[in-house]
């Protein structure tokens, strides 16, 4: 019979790039789901741009989301594989509707890096920081862990993370007062960007509300 994980140790591979994404600032659920959408991309323009069944598969789907669609062009090389993509799209008969393919494949994902921030080795990374996860996603948890006695350790786990940086952000604010002639830290001049990434989670990711209108 195989050894249990030990305390502490990530279980699984989500898990490891959950910890690792908690050692930089902002959403490491946000930052660890970027960079597999980055990958899927990349992927995709590999395997499927030369491909017109592939194509053909993405024009029925009507395209990417606006959130995989912004980071197309940061997903190749060259942006011919992109050109060609968007030629596909632009054809008569597109869909009304974007059932974005990328995202379906990131469901799951999603998913497991949200109940791997229960992990203990997920809450010992959320204690060091200076990651913390975004309300968005912390919503998401509680909705798919309906035992709230469950999130409590989350919650005590980032109280820290959260004290830090409106401490941070309370400094900054602070030495914008034309009196003060001590400049702000670097962590000071980042604390309105991580906030508002706190807030509303990674830019793009979770779209508007226009869209769901």
């Amino acid at each position: 019979m195989a050894n249990a994980p030990a305390a502490g140790r990530p279980r699984s591979s989500a898990a490891q790039r959950l910890v690792a994404a908690f050692t930089e600032s902002g959403c490491p659920v946000c930052r660890c789901l970027e960079a597999d959408a980055r990958r899927d991309l990349a992927a995709f323009l590999r395997e499927q741009t030369m491909d017109p069944e592939g194509r053909a598969a993405l024009r029925k789907a009507g395209g990417f989301c606006g959130w995989h669609t912004g980071l197309l062009p940061g997903a190749t090389d060259g942006i011919l594989s992109v050109a060609l993509i968007a030629e596909g799209l632009l054809g008569p008969g597109a869909p009304g509707r974007v059932a974005c393919p990328a995202c379906a494949t990131l469901r799951h994902r999603a998913e497991e890096y949200l109940r791997t921030l229960l992990e203990p080795a997920a809450l010992a990374g959320a204690a060091r920081g200076p990651g913390l996860p975004c309300r968005p996603h912390l919503r998401g948890l509680r909705s798919l862990v309906r035992d709230p006695a469950r999130v409590t350790a989350l919650d005590r786990a980032i109280a820290p993370q959260l004290a830090r940086l409106r401490g941070a952000l309370a400094r900054f604010i602070a030495k914008q007062d034309y009196r003060s002639a001590e400049p702000p830290t670097a962590e000071e001049a980042e604390a309105w960007r991580e906030a508002l990434e706190h807030v509303a989670g990674r830019p793009g990711l979770f779209g508007s509300d226009l869209a769901r209108g």
